[in-house]
Parts: structure tokens; C-alpha cells; sequence
């Protein structure tokens, strides 16, 4: 006979235990939440105001980017590139880090993929095993580097991160465009603005290549897992590890993290460092992973930017900042959707981003003065 004593204790502490789970993740998920319901009902009101109905634009966004498997696959492709920059402001900002920078490390990332796809790989001709990792290799390291040079200007000088990450966005923005326009990444046939397409073995694989019944002629490629992957992995080294308990103890406290020992400085450019790989490899992926294969100018538009947006509303949480870049892609694939069906321009989707980072910096703002109140 079985002791039901015994058993109703364990089923009620396992009961208290999945409500201390549960709780406090509900609470905590609860202020993005509701963001994301006051900033979709603001947009709602202005769609309404511009003469459209706004139920009819977001069932249109819906049914594209979420009916269909091949709407799925395109809105992961157009997430990537917010996942990876989401993923480089998110650790940057856990260690108290404001790297506004993250547009020029994915430039510089997306540029050293393109120098290396038209300059080097001709010397690994259908090497797809070497010259798709060696890619990626250097793009991390470009953006790295590039996240590099900040972080040595605040350690040795005290220069503003903010202040240098901008400018160091419009350096990169700039260097790209002399690379691109008359300068050794040209295109061969000095048309435009432009390079020449990547080497055939530098693409990032696509599902259909592992599944062509399940994927066939879908844009889906690796490089989402490869974010995904890096995002969970984060999510393991910030919370786990003795390395992402400094990150986080300097985030939350710089005074009291350096009496406790832990190094400002080299975790200042340890983190610049992580922070820049993470964008500059999705820049990487970008130009490896999407026709036309080739870098232009306008390359991104404005992903390091958005990304700010994209890690505070994931409260700077890797692991969810997975579904809040979903999020996004999903805005920018379901406005083509609302343009062909209800005829709303584009710009508005920019203008939906837009009203979503002023809710997320406002409730950032509310909750900061609140503190120095307290």
C-alpha cells in the first residue's frame, strides 16, 4: 500500500518548487511584456491615423512571417543579423559597458569576410572546409579588434565608450565605402559602389543542402544555429562561470567588484573584445549566407542601432534575446506584407522599432531614477 503521507509531501515541495520557478520568471518577463503590448497598441493608433486598419496589417505581418514554413525560415533569416548584434550589446552592457559601436563592428566584420571571399580564398579554391571556418575566423577577429580600440581609449584615457563607439561607427562606415568605391574591393568592373561577389566556397551552407525535400529552395542557412548556439552558450558563461560572474559583479557594481579584486580594466577589454567578435562574425554571416554575396554600401540597415533595443528588451538576457531578435525579424519581413496587402509604407515598420526602444528606454529611465530616489 502506497504512503500517501509521503507522497502528497513530495507532489506539494515539487509543487513549491516549480512556483518558485515559474513566479519569479513570470515577473520578470512581465515588464517586456507589457512594453511590447503598449508599443504595439501606440502603433496600432497611428496606423489608424494614416487611414489604415491596423487589425488588417498585423494578421497580414502574421499569416507571412508565421503561416507558412517558408515565412518561418525567412523570418530566422532576417532575425540573425538582430540576434548576433543583440548578442554583442547584451554582454557589453551586462559588464556595465555602453558599446554603442556594435553597427561599425559588424561593418568591419561583414568587411573582412568580403576582403577575405574575393582576395585570399582564390588561394583555397573549393575548400569549403577551410575557407568557410577561416572566414568566419577572421571576421571575429576583425570585430574584436575593432571593439579593441575603445575599450584601450577608456582604460589608458578615460575616454567616454559612448562618445568613441559612435565615432568609431561613422570611421567604420566610411572605411567601408573607400574600400568599396575606388578602392582595392571595388568591383572589377568599377560599375558602383560595390565588391565582387564572395568565392562560390565561402557561402554558408543552407538547410536544403542537409534536407532539399524538407528546405528545398529555402534561404535558411547555418548560420542561425551558429547564433543560437552562441546565444545559449553565453547564456551558460554569464550565469555558470567564475569568467561571467566578473562580467556581471562589474555590471552591477564597479566599486565593489575592484575591492573584491576583480580587474575593471581587463574585463573592460576582454568583454570590447567578445562584444566586437559577436557583431563583426554576424556581419560575417550576413555576406556569407545572403545573396548577392557582396558588400555595398547601406550594407546594414542600422542592425548595431537596432540592436540596443533588441538587448533591452531581453533585459540583456542572451537566451532571450533570441526571441526578442525574432521578434524584430519579424517587423522587417511582415512589412512587405503590409505594404503588397494593405499598402502601409515600410517606414513604418522603422517607426514601430522606433516607439518600441522609446517604451524599453523608458521603462529603463523610470526604473533608474527610481533607484537613485531610493
Amino acid at each position: 500500500m502506497p504512503n500517501f503521507p509521503a507522497l502528497f509531501r513530495k507532489v506539494k515541495s515539487f509543487s513549491v518548487s516549480i512556483r518558485e520557478i515559474i513566479l519569479p520568471f513570470f515577473l520578470w518577463m512581465l515588464t517586456p511584456f507589457l512594453i511590447l503590448v503598449a508599443a504595439f497598441i501606440t502603433n496600432g493608433i497611428i496606423i489608424f491615423l494614416f487611414g489604415y486598419n491596423p487589425i488588417e496589417a498585423y494578421v497580414a505581418a502574421t499569416k507571412v512571417t508565421f503561416g507558412s514554413l517558408r515565412g518561418v525560415g525567412e523570418t530566422l533569416v532576417k532575425s540573425t543579423p538582430f540576434l548576433m548584434t543583440g548578442l554583442s550589446v547584451a554582454i557589453a552592457f551586462r559588464c556595465g559597458i555602453w558599446n554603442i559601436g556594435a553597427e561599425g563592428q559588424f561593418l568591419i566584420g561583414a568587411l573582412a569576410a568580403t576582403w577575405f571571399g574575393t582576395k585570399i580564398a582564390v588561394l583555397l579554391p573549393n575548400t569549403p572546409w577551410i575557407a568557410v571556418p577561416l572566414c568566419l575566423s577572421m571576421a571575429v577577429v576583425a570585430g574584436g579588434l575593432w571593439g579593441i580600440i575603445p575599450a584601450v581609449l577608456k582604460v589608458t584615457r578615460g575616454v567616454n565608450e559612448v562618445i568613441s563607439t559612435i565615432m568609431l561607427n561613422y570611421v567604420a562606415i566610411n572605411f567601408v565605402s573607400l574600400m568599396i568605391d575606388g578602392g582595392p574591393l571595388q568591383e572589377t568592373s568599377k560599375t558602383g559602389p560595390q565588391s565582387d561577389p564572395i568565392a562560390e566556397w565561402v557561402f554558408l551552407p543552407r538547410l536544403s543542402e542537409f534536407l532539399p525535400r524538407l528546405f528545398e529552395s529555402h534561404r535558411i542557412h547555418i548560420g542561425i544555429g551558429i547564433a543560437v548556439i552562441l546565444a545559449i552558450a553565453l547564456t551558460f558563461v554569464l550565469f555558470r562561470t567564475t569568467f561571467g560572474f566578473q562580467l556581471r559583479a562589474v555590471g552591477e557594481g564597479a566599486a565593489a567588484a575592484k575591492a573584491a579584486g576583480i580587474s575593471i580594466a581587463h574585463n573592460t577589454l576582454r568583454v570590447f573584445f567578445i562584444s566586437g567578435a559577436l557583431a563583426g562574425l554576424g556581419g560575417a554571416i550576413e555576406i556569407m549566407a545572403l545573396v548577392p554575396h557582396r558588400l555595398t554600401e547601406n550594407f546594414s540597415p542600422d542592425y548595431g542601432y537596432t540592436a540596443i533595443a533588441v538587448a533591452l528588451l531581453a533585459k540583456l538576457h542572451p537566451l532571450v534575446t533570441v526571441a526578442t531578435a525574432l521578434l524584430f525579424g519579424a517587423l522587417a519581413k511582415g512589412s512587405f506584407a503590409m505594404e503588397a496587402e494593405v499598402g502601409i509604407s515600410r517606414q513604418v515598420t522603422l517607426m514601430m522599432q522606433a516607439i518600441i526602444l522609446l517604451f524599453v528606454i523608458g521603462s529603463s529611465a523610470v526604473k533608474f531614477f527610481r533607484k537613485r530616489a531610493l
